[in-house]
């Protein structure tokens, strides 16, 4: 039997046990005569690695319990692999090579769980092995950085820091030379940033040795308030900027590269950056996401890599984009279709001939989309067919000619989330002229019409070549202008209105993303985005999802809602249950992003009180979202005002469950619990207000019946409907797909 089932099953508990007997030991020890007991002078020998750093419990959600969602054929997997997460956290797994070899058989099962989560036969288990994957993956993560940065060699980091910072200024040095060899003056400029004695010291290798040289030249290259404006305008070019902050950078490592290293400091602000990890993951509070960031800051200013490795984990998993959007090709073409069809006369004078008719041209838009890793590339593209039935007059003939031409327009276009951006369009035509007759003045005689007329089809015919170059000059003198002129006057309009409509709206709601990335593929386009404050945390690993080929997936973080209500400003407000209702009800409509037609489900309320319930929120964590196996919870903290008494804050916890029912998507709430912030003196009193509680929130979220389909209107074309298909809620990740 093991201590910790000795002292029972409750991580707190074990650890007041734990905390009491080491006091107790402790007391006695200080009672005792010196030198009774042989060990009491021996140094008591420090924990290695991650034990005394990690959790001597296994958090709950990586479990027995957790696990054991997993059944059928992953029944005995989820067995295995829950005694192996729990390996990790033994206090028996006490060596450095044994906790990293533990990590590795983990990071194994990972891969298994990672793969299975890409293949479609084993989607009915997704929503809860990606619930393991995430939660496994992120302490997995921080396990490794925080075991590598324990076990670092401190020279060895400080001189691999220097060295990077030492290679940035030469990045930037050498871009600089380059652009100022190109421009009037410009070596003079590089003798003013002495670019001959920086270039020196970084081939050399030097340290703190370089400092004072390369202060100096970044302050010289710093504008001050006697810096004139023609000055101050080069000094803030690019590669000037560039070039001043890789010198800050170098200085600033520089200065403390050969600062005492404190190991056992470094080993305390990692047990409190872990613990602080862990009460966040189980609260999801602000308080707790601040206190992430804190200490993380304080683990940066005392390992001696100044936090990299930590800081790659974290900016993994809590730093990461918490809005992810994928969209298809086939979707965006269908979204930009738009044929239009235009018929006129021919009036022309081609190659000596009058001619004359009529003309049938169709033209369809598309989208042709472009690889790019700095922002979203694409063509917009024009298919067409130009049909045309003409008379070609002359002294000699009238030549009659059927047209089929085909041409396909593009112009390249670039959206690096804030502009779209226009390139010159260009054009390709592939002209087709069949004569379809020939006459002449001969052409009624006998035996010379013919004649006559075979000689003309003959011309005709060595002229055909020309005359379809001919074509293909017309219809690009024509389509090219009006291409480029109709898509630069519509990216005007776009920026305006992106500019008005999305951008300063985000910016007065405090919704703009601090950290962006815009990408495409010859498949799809890839939007995520950050929404983080300096004291919040936000997203991890993207989830494991597949874009519909004609539609495009919405990936919301759990860290993207709870980041959002704050901004909504409910903590330390008192609202009536139909504010409440409605509050909720609009969140719901920002997260599916429009304004939803809905169908209250009435549930008879259970108190059987017609009083409209007012609820007062605390100054924090109002509403808390979290997304896990299939549900989210809605997490409520509130207080609620009464004529015959008000009850005090309460933990109000509301499982949403998601389903698409033919035409209908439903969200429904699942069992409410109900438990006191502070608990009173009378426990059936707090039976009583819990049911009271319980009752107003059930009325407050009835089921909630939406439209699953809308239809994007378009000018001039048939609307386009789209559908929710999918609805996946997952390792903290919410996930819909439409198509």
């Amino acid at each position: 039997m093991t201590e910790r089932q000795i002292f029972g099953t409750s991580g707190t508990l074990n650890r007041r046990w734990m905390a009491l007997c080491g006091a107790s030991v402790l007391a006695l020890g200080t009672t005792l005569v010196p030198g009774t007991w042989a060990w009491d002078d021996a140094k008591p020998a420090q924990p290695a690695g991650l034990r005394g750093v990690l959790p001597i419990d296994v958090p709950a959600t990586l479990g027995e319990d957790a696990f054991a969602t997993l059944d059928g054929n992953w029944k005995e997997w989820g067995e295995k692999t829950a005694a192996e997460v729990a390996k990790l956290y033994s206090e028996e797994m006490v060596g450095i090579e044994a906790q990293r070899l533990q990590l590795d058989v983990l990071k194994k099962k990972l891969l298994t769980m990672e793969t299975s989560l890409k293949d479609a036969r084993y989607r009915s288990i997704h929503e809860p092995l990606g619930s393991l994957y995430s939660a496994l993956n992120r302490r997995v993560a921080i396990a490794e950085a925080v075991l590598d940065t324990l076990t670092i060699d401190p020279q060895k980091a400080a001189s691999e820091k220097l060295d990077g910072v030492r290679q940035q200024v030469a990045k930037s040095l050498k871009d600089l030379e380059t652009e100022m060899n190109t421009v009037k003056n410009g070596p003079a400029w590089l003798d003013y940033v002495r670019s001959a004695e920086i270039t020196k010291l970084v081939s050399d290798k030097k340290g703190v040795e370089a400092v004072p040289v390369l202060s100096a030249v970044q302050k010289k290259l710093s504008p001050s308030d006697v810096t004139s404006p023609e000055v101050r305008k080069f000094l803030d070019g690019s590669r000037l900027v560039a070039l001043r902050q890789s010198l800050d950078e170098f200085v600033t490592v520089a200065a403390v590269v050969d600062q005492p290293y404190n190991p056992e400091k470094l080993r305390t602000d990692l047990v409190a950056l872990v613990g602080s990890i862990e009460q966040f993951e189980e609260s999801q509070s602000s308080s707790d996401a601040a206190a992430v960031r804190k200490t993380f800051d304080t683990v940066r200013k005392s390992s001696p890599d100044h936090g990299n490795r930590v800081a790659s984990a974290m900016s993994t998993h809590y730093f990461n984009f918490n809005l992810r959007v994928v969209a298809s090709e086939k979707f965006l073409s269908k979204i930009a279709s738009e044929t239009t069809t235009k018929q006129g006369q021919i009036r022309d004078v081609i190659l000596g001939a009058n001619v004359s008719g009529n003309q049938t041209t169709t033209v369809t838009a598309g989208v042709d989309l472009k690889p790019s890793n700095d922002g979203i590339r694409l063509n917009l593209v024009i298919d067409g067919v130009a049909r045309s039935s003409t008379v070609g007059v002359t002294d000699q003939a009238s030549v009659y000619t059927s047209g089929n031409h085909v041409f396909k327009a593009w112009k390249p276009i670039l959206f690096d989330g804030n502009t779209f951006t226009a390139g010159a369009a260009d054009i390709s035509v592939r002209a087709n002229n069949q004569t379809t007759g020939v006459s002449t003045r001969y052409s009624n005689i006998p035996l010379f019409g013919g004649f006559a007329d075979s000689i003309a089809m003959n011309e005709v015919a060595e002229r055909r070549g020309q005359s379809e170059v001919i074509a293909s000059q017309r219809i690009s003198s024509k389509v090219l202008p009006e291409f480029n002129t109709e898509v630069d006057a519509k990216i005007v309009d776009l920026n305006k209105n992106y500019e008005e409509k999305v951008n300063a709206k985000l910016r007065q709601k405090e919704l703009y993303p601090s950290a962006a990335s815009y990408r495409s593929t010859e498949d799809d386009l890839r939007v995520s985005t950050r929404l983080m404050a300096d004291h919040e945390l936000s997203g991890g690993d993207g989830p494991f999802v597949s874009v519909p080929s004609s539609g495009f997936v919405v990936a919301l973080h759990e860290s993207l809602l709870n980041n959002s209500l704050d901004r909504l400003k409910i903590a330390g407000r008192t609202m009536t249950e139909d504010e409440l209702g409605k509050e909720i009800e609009d969140s719901f409509s920002d997260l599916l992003g429009r304004k939803l037609n809905m169908e209250k489900k009435t549930d008879d309320a259970a108190d059987g009180s017609k009083e409209s319930a007012t609820f007062v929120f605390p100054e924090k964590d109002a509403l808390r979202f979290r997304i896990n196996n299939g549900q989210l919870t809605l997490a409520i903290r509130a207080g609620l005002k009464q004529k015959d008494g008000d009850i005090p804050t309460q933990e109000i916890t509301v499982p949403l469950m998601f389903r698409i029912e033919g035409t209908d998507f439903l969200v429904e709430s699942g069992e409410i619990s109900v438990s006191p912030v502070e608990a009173p003196a009378n426990a059936g009193l707090q039976i009583a207000r819990a049911g009271v509680v319980r009752n107003k929130v059930k009325n407050a979220l009835p089921t909630r019946k939406f439209d699953r389909f809308v239809n994007i209107d378009k000018d001039r074309q048939t609307p386009i409907q789209l559908g929710l298909a999918q609805v996946k809620a997952a390792g903290g990740w919410l996930t819909l797909s439409f198509e």
